[in-house]
């Protein structure tokens, strides 16, 4: 096969938006030869030129114009587009789009180019092409006095692929985190042992001095001073254990004995303050010492009393659903009762672990759920029926 051979892909006209005009003697075309790209030798692994030969026989839409810096293209289909002599409209279309701008990029192509689309519809799509202009160095036996290679324009179409994802910013609250710096660590580690080692050459060498007979100067600590010394500042206590350490065993022993651990009664369901105060504090002491298992003890009355928050719940909910006809038996009312029922408990889950609920303010959410899944026709059917029977 010779290495200047083409293929017709496509051969037709180009309708205008809104108009009964053709841009026609449009034939597009790829490269098979083998000295050629390998891109045109495949022709089964070349989306372009298959979408372009299904294209024949109907026209194509143009869509308008695009720059090349605002789309991304796939220049390696190596499809060319050629016009026929004949085509003044077509010839002089493109001649506007593509040639009267000077070409600046340094890739040699035109800044901007025309859009088509290979579907049935005027919008654009993912199937849309480009058309586009590339210079291209040819060999010419004119005499010329320009040094520059001589260059011809040669049309071109690409697909036309989807942008990359745009990378996602980060959020302001959500900062990268920062590890501490390594040697924070080490170097006062080192300052500590440093301080060891010099107390330790010191103590050697007044041992050494009252060894040899050498009476201590006023200045010298003793052995001893020097001992406690290093001892204090290499056992550092941790934060909150001076208090600990203060008191003593007698005393822990004695508070331990004396702590009594007492779970008080649910509060009323009013939530007076009257019935409130009059309560014992909750892991006092006798002799008013500290609270014992402070944490647990709130933990259980929190659980005691969302536990009786919801069985106030439940029971204004059936009776809502029985003041609406719907009692238990029918169909339809265990996904009524637990729709209501968890809608109310989430619309009052910042209060079910901290207060007592009121009864109005129960009643006036569960009201409000009952009018979403309680229809109006269905009541009716319930009230009609009750009276007929």
């Amino acid at each position: 096969m010779a290495g200047n051979n083409h293929r017709l892909l496509y051969r037709g006209a180009l309708s205008l938006p809104d108009s009964h005009l053709l841009l026609d003697g449009l034939s597009f075309t790829i490269r098979v030869g083998e000295v050629q790209s390998g891109a045109g030798i495949d022709l089964l692994h070349n989306p372009l030129a298959l979408a372009l030969e299904s294209m024949r026989g109907r026209s194509l839409h143009l869509l308008g114009t695009t720059r090349l810096k605002d789309v991304w293209v796939d220049v390696a289909g190596d499809v060319s587009m050629d016009i026929h002599p004949k085509s003044t409209l077509s010839r002089i279309y493109f001649e506007n789009i593509l040639c009267l701008n000077p070409i600046v990029s340094p890739d040699g192509r035109t800044d901007e180019g025309v859009r088509v689309s290979l579907s049935d519809s005027n919008e654009p799509g993912t199937n849309d092409i480009l058309i586009f202009g590339q210079l291209e160095a040819v060999s010419s036996s004119l005499p010329s006095t320009s040094t520059a290679p001589p260059t011809t324009l040669r049309i071109l179409a690409a697909r036309i692929l989807p942008a990359p994802p745009v990378p996602a910013r980060p959020r302001p609250d959500d900062p990268t985190p920062r590890q501490p710096p390594p040697l924070l660590g080490s170097k006062r580690k080192r300052e500590l042992s440093s301080l060891a080692f010099e107390l330790g050459e010191r103590a050697k060498r007044v041992a050494n001095d009252k060894g040899k007979g050498r009476a201590p100067q006023e200045h010298e600590p003793d052995i001893e001073t020097l001992r406690r010394a290093r001892d204090v500042m290499l056992n550092i206590p941790k934060p909150g254990a001076q208090k600990g350490a203060r008191e003593s065993k007698d005393t822990w022993t004695a508070k331990s004995r004396d702590a009594v651990f007492k779970v008080p009664s649910l509060p009323d369901r009013a939530g007076s303050a009257q019935g409130v105060s009059s309560q014992p504090a909750i892991g006092r002491s006798r002799s008013g010492g500290t609270t014992l298992g402070g944490a647990d003890t709130m933990s259980a009355l929190a659980g005691e009393l969302e536990k009786a928050n919801k069985t106030i719940i439940k029971k204004v909910v059936v009776q809502c659903l029985a003041d609406r006809g719907i009692r238990k038996g029918r169909d339809d009312f265990n996904d009524l009762y637990q729709y209501i029922y968890r809608g109310t408990c989430f619309a009052l889950r910042a209060r079910t672990r901290s207060s007592s609920l009121d009864s109005s303010v129960v009643e006036h959410l569960v009201e409000a759920h009952a009018a979403l899944y309680v229809l109006e026709d269905a009541i009716n059917r319930t009230v009609s029926g009750s009276n007929g029977i």
